[in-house]
């Protein structure tokens, strides 16, 4: 419902599941660490939501 009711797209599921950590802060992730990963993952981000665009 999050992802649905955000006006500008900053809450966006994917299927990017491979959070993984030896320790239990490695889990912890910033604002910039999460931006870092929406950044090496962008192009199958934007691929995946224009398949998905019919269905908004």
């Amino acid at each position: 419902m999050c992802e649905e009711s955000c006006p500008v797209d900053s809450i966006v599921e994917t299927r990017i599941f491979d959070y993984h950590g030896e320790e239990r802060g490695d889990l912890v992730y910033t604002k910039d660490m999460l931006l870092a990963v929406g950044d090496k993952h962008e192009k199958q981000i934007a691929a995946d939501r224009a398949i998905d665009k019919a269905f908004r």
